[in-house]
């Protein structure tokens, strides 16, 4: 556990429930609704100043989101959203209200990132929706529409003195978007965990894809196999992500963050638990750096214990205390030594393209 408790910075607007699809969708606003419902209903976490609630700030405007998305798919959503909305096709829809609160939702990650800037708050925790690490330039995808934060990290650069962004992505799916948008620039440094997507959503970030140009080395995939649980994590954030943050020694940590890796999704095939979420971001902490949170995937019951968890790593206190139901059957699937054995074989791989360009 961390050594000093500090409060943390929780950015939220309940507009985002006006995003919301016609047919049937996970990314519905009931997986963020019952997160704040279940924090509420633990005052404590703001009575005792473990956590301060932020419901007022602004959208993001048309130039901030220009920041990383090309003007004419800024136009094409708000055009969009405007005639009423429909399915874009990449599991992503768009509802009547969607441009405004996708705003809000970048907003909402802005505002975190002020937070921490300002230097009210050590870290925040953008509880924001639609998604967006899926998302480029000019592409929408995975229930993602803009890319909460890419853009954030270019607000961060242009607006303060945070000239060099660490992003680390841990979510099951590859945060492509984020990838593309920053693989030829090196003052973003991209790391994602995520199941291998070899066959798995959304087919990119694959452990060669290091970067380009300025920016090769910069970008870092670490496929996870199928199975993996905490004790992989941890192994990939000890072995590649830990030591790559004490290199680069960034201005500024960027956590997009999703909970489809726990065990609770079974779609992903993954088997995190919420300890695990919370040993990873307590590992984080660490370093002492200014730290935004901003929410991605996650669509199972668990997400308001995991919430609690991140909310409590990120403060410096003790994890929760809650006993989580796991099948140890399935369980068992993350102590075979296969599984282990890939994902060795996979950070190897990973370091050896990456040795050429960093000493860790």
């Amino acid at each position: 556990m961390p050594d000093q408790p500090s409060p943390v910075a929780l950015i939220h607007n309940q507009n985002h429930v006006m995003h919301r699809s016609d047919s049937t969708s996970p990314e519905d606003p009931e997986r963020l609704t019952r997160v704040m419902q279940y924090l509420s209903g633990r005052t404590t976490i703001f009575t005792d100043g473990v956590a301060k609630l932020v419901t007022k700030f602004p959208p993001a405007t048309d130039a901030e989101v220009q920041l990383v998305h090309d003007s004419n798919y800024i136009e094409f959503i708000k055009r969009y959203s405007a005639k009423g909305g429909g399915f874009l096709g990449d599991s992503t829809y768009i509802a009547p209200n969607s441009y405004k609160v996708a705003l809000h939702a970048v907003g909402g990650a802005i505002e975190a990132a002020k937070c921490v800037m300002s230097g009210e708050f050590p870290s925040s925790f953008a509880l924001v929706r639609p998604p967006g690490h899926h998302a480029s330039t000019d592409r929408f995808g995975g229930f993602c529409i803009f890319n909460n934060s890419a853009i954030t990290a270019r607000w961060l650069q242009k607006n303060s003195s945070a000239g060099k962004v660490m992003m680390v992505d841990f979510d099951a799916h590859a945060g492509d978007g984020t990838m593309r948008i920053f693989y030829d620039d090196p003052t973003v440094f991209t790391i994602s965990l995520h199941r291998d997507p070899h066959d798995f959503y959304p087919h990119d970030g694959f452990t060669h894809q290091i970067g380009t140009g300025k920016g090769r080395g910069y970008c870092a995939n670490i496929e996870m196999p199928e199975g993996s649980g905490d004790e992989e994590y941890m192994l990939a954030l000890e072995t590649i992500v830990l030591p790559l943050i004490g290199e680069y020694k960034p201005n500024v940590l960027l956590v997009p963050i999703g909970y489809d890796a726990h065990y609770a999704e079974k779609q992903t095939g993954m088997q995190m638990t919420q300890n695990g979420y919370y040993r990873m971001i307590s590992a984080l902490r660490q370093f002492k750096l200014p730290t935004v949170l901003v929410f991605e995937g996650g669509y199972s019951k668990a997400n308001p214990q995991v919430t609690q968890a991140v909310v409590m790593a990120l403060a410096g206190l003790q994890a929760p205390a809650h006993k989580e139901e796991m099948d140890m059957l399935t369980a068992s699937v993350t102590r075979k030594v296969s599984t282990r054995a890939i994902l060795k074989d996979n950070l190897n791989e990973l370091w050896g393209f990456l040795s050429e360009y960093h000493k860790i």
